[in-house]
């Protein structure tokens, strides 16, 4: 993609690139003006970053990066410090299997440092205490309403 022409955005380009996720791990050879990119770790890159904002986590913790580089699955990082790695398939079902240990840790007390999501069975979890986790601020939507869940 060019780059866009600041006079057409209504975001101002520096707050618009700050809420977007970073895709990393990628070779630079992938990378060419006009073609798909064909790595599966990028297609799920980029459907984790599609799914996360209507997934349970949203507004929990903030996606900051994608790391893609490892074969046969994709290593998200939180704005709160959080390393959780995903399976390529089924990101929804990992989405949701982040909440309800991101839940767990709450009633601990404890923050997720580190989690595997690509591991189906007795999910390898690192915590670290919750008061020295770095906060998130709720993300204020243009249409909240859109947002809403019809279930609760």
């Amino acid at each position: 993609m060019k780059p866009l022409d600041s006079r057409l955005c209504v975001i101002p380009l520096s707050q618009m690139s700050a809420e977007l996720p970073a895709v990393t791990g990628l070779n630079g050879y992938q990378l060419q003006p006009g073609h798909r990119v064909e790595s599966p770790q990028a297609q799920a890159a980029l459907q984790l970053i599609g799914a996360f904002d209507h997934s349970p986590m949203a507004g929990l913790v903030d996606l900051r990066r994608v790391d893609v580089s490892s074969p046969g699955v994709v290593v998200a990082t939180t704005g709160q410090g959080a390393e959780i790695t995903f399976a390529l398939e089924n990101l929804e079902q990992q989405l949701a299997r982040w909440r309800k240990i991101y839940d767990l840790g709450q009633s601990m007390n404890k923050a997720i440092a580190s989690a595997d999501l690509a591991v189906s069975n007795n999910v390898p979890v690192r915590w670290t205490a919750a008061s020295i986790v770095p906060g998130t601020t709720p993300k204020i939507k243009s249409n909240p309403a859109k947002y809403r869940r019809k279930n609760v």
